[in-house]
């Protein structure tokens, strides 16, 4: 089933996504012949913004924090509007009201509705990262990621893509979630890092590229190895020699109490993704 139904949540606090952004994922969603929803959120900020505010303007700071928040939504909304225009894109796009900490309910909310969750990730601002936790591990859908201020050119067509895989469930679920994506790609590369931990099946990567063929999805095989680099490091560097256009991993971890365990892989990319990835869980 090709990718169709994506969503695109649009960052409203306290920085905007950058339009930028915007311009990718509208240009991406034209690629796939996607149709793109658009979510943001005007804020009910009720918590004091800043430690060493007087009490006596801690309303006036809420209120300009509330402020800046619907006029960063209405502005998103307004260039999400002229972009997917000037693109022809279907397009849809909402403004949530709620408070930050009802945020990610939304977003799991409209993500299990959507083929895929597109999510812009700003290595600067920490916030962030809850939100995609949500996603990833509560919304039952793959979740791509969109970096902002990455040196590397993302593209808007996945013609070349690499697949992390190491035979666990998230990589095998990661590995169907793709599959649409996969099979309209020019090259994929299975490739599993070799050294960084002991594989219950060695040769399941053989395995696995029997299996894509038999979907009419060309690959090849490649053992990686990490040489005592951070999988991370280790991804991002096979990533570039190899000039992929998407990086599919499963991303691995657990929750207690909403205390998320990661592996490493997976901590690494939700903090700061080096091109557009799709993790799933």
């Amino acid at each position: 089933m090709p990718t169709r139904d994506i969503l695109f949540p649009m960052i409203s606090y306290p920085e905007p996504t950058a339009t930028g952004t915007l311009e990718k994922a509208v240009a991406l969603a034209a690629s796939l012949g996607a149709h793109l929803s658009a979510l943001t959120f005007e804020l009910d900020i009720r918590s004091p913004v800043g430690l060493y505010a007087h009490p006596a303007n801690v309303g006036g700071i809420l209120a300009a924090e509330r402020a800046k928040s619907a006029t960063h939504a209405r502005d998103l909304v307004a260039a999400f509007d002229d972009i997917v225009t000037r693109r022809n894109v279907m397009h849809e796009r909402t403004i949530e009201h709620c408070p930050p900490t009802e945020v990610g309910g939304h977003l799991i909310a409209h993500a299990r509705l959507r083929d895929l969750s597109l999510f812009p990730v700003n290595a600067a601002d920490p916030g962030l990262r809850s939100l995609i936790e949500d996603l990833v591990f509560e919304s039952g859908r793959p979740i791509l990621l969109l970096p902002e201020g990455t040196t590397r050119d993302l593209p808007t067509s996945f013609d070349t893509i690499a697949v992390a895989w190491d035979h666990s469930r998230p990589a095998t679920r990661a590995v169907a979630d793709a599959l649409p994506l996969l099979q309209a790609a020019k090259r994929v590369y299975v490739m599993p890092v070799v050294d960084e931990k002991r594989l219950a099946r060695p040769r399941s990567g053989v395995e696995l590229c029997k299996h894509l063929a038999r979907h009419g999805v060309e690959t090849a095989f490649e053992e990686v190895h990490a040489k005592g680099r951070p999988i991370g490091d280790t991804l991002e560097a096979y990533a570039v020699e190899r000039n992929t256009d998407l990086m599919v991993m499963g991303a691995f971890g657990h929750s207690k109490a909403r205390e998320f365990l990661f592996g490493g892989a997976t901590r690494s990319v939700l903090d700061r993704p080096f091109g557009w990835t799709l993790v799933s869980h």
